[in-house]
């Protein structure tokens, strides 16, 4: 089975990922692509339940390795892909989605993105690519782990949340005119 294509832009699924001890799993099934915002910045300070100020996630051997991809995009790129959206959707997308998302838009349609923030599947229904998002469930799944999750990583969210974009898009909101 060739690798899956998967860009997880959610420090949240990493941290996540890292907590059900699947990370090394997902590494060794996916062609990991991550924001550099993501894993050099999002992914630390860890909160634990035993320490308050929890811990960094270190990605830095699997990036040296080539078991992740980390990724830049342009600030001219960003700015462009970010002034697409009125501020009912900049609200709430932080700078390590809007890179993620950003670089998903360039690349071919194999390219997945898997979150557990609402507003990256509202964008992609709004930018009527909600076929490139992918819940961290269905991710485990295709893989043969799956196991229940929290809501926010679950199809049932991934689906709710496109169908906002686009009717959000339908309706003229989330976007400029």
């Amino acid at each position: 089975m060739p690798k899956l294509k998967l860009l997880i832009l959610d420090a949240g699924v990493v941290i996540y990922l890292h907590e059900l001890g699947l990370w090394s799993k997902i590494v060794a099934s996916c062609d990991l692509y991550l924001s550099r915002i993501v894993a050099e910045k999002e992914v630390l300070f860890q909160k634990s339940e035993q320490d308050e100020y929890g811990y960094d996630i270190d990605l830095s051997a699997m990036i040296t390795t080539g078991a992740i991809t980390v990724f830049d995009v342009s600030v001219s790129d960003l700015k462009t892909f970010r002034d697409q959206f009125d501020l009912l959707y900049l609200g709430d997308l932080d700078d390590g989605e809007a890179e993620s998302l950003a670089y998903l838009v360039r690349q071919s349609p194999e390219f997945l993105i898997s979150s557990g923030d609402a507003i990256v599947y509202r964008v992609l229904g709004n930018l009527n690519r909600g076929e490139q998002g992918n819940s961290l469930e269905e991710i485990l799944q295709k893989l043969g782990l799956g196991r229940s999750v929290q809501n926010q990583y679950t199809k049932r969210f991934r689906e709710q949340y496109t169908r906002q974009g686009q009717q959000d898009m339908v309706r003229g909101r989330g976007k400029k005119q």
